[in-house]
């Protein structure tokens, strides 16, 4: 289940970032292309792969490697995106910002170990 930091202190309408230790299945959700943010610029060509994967929903895998609940990992047909993610209300069906911190090509059949943290 999705936590998100400090919920009931939030004003209506605040934006609130996706946390989580287990899997997360995000609605279809609107997002603006102004509204992502990226760690490279090599990264723009395939970001529409993963807006696209967001519009009609996805499942988010925390990042294996990562000491933050924050970071996700989203798989497209032919990239998986590292990403952080802002939702604006509880929903989860508007995106207010997002970030892309790694966007490594996809090999079929190679998955990255379920590591423990902590």
């Amino acid at each position: 289940m999705a936590i998100h930091r400090k919920r009931e202190e939030a004003k209506p309408g605040a934006r609130l970032v996706l946390e989580s230790a287990e899997p997360v299945e995000l609605p279809p959700a609107s997002i603006r292309s102004e509204d992502v943010t990226i760690e490279r610029e090599e990264f723009r060509p395939y970001l529409e792969q993963l807006l696209e994967l967001l519009r009609h929903g996805v499942t988010a895998r925390p990042a294996p490697v990562v000491f933050s609940d924050s970071v996700f990992i989203i798989e497209g047909s032919t990239r998986s995106f590292w990403v952080r993610i802002w939702h604006r209300g509880g929903d989860r069906t508007e995106i207010d910002r997002l970030h892309v911190s790694s966007c490594l090509p996809r090999v079929p059949g190679l998955g990255l170990p379920n590591l423990n943290r902590g």
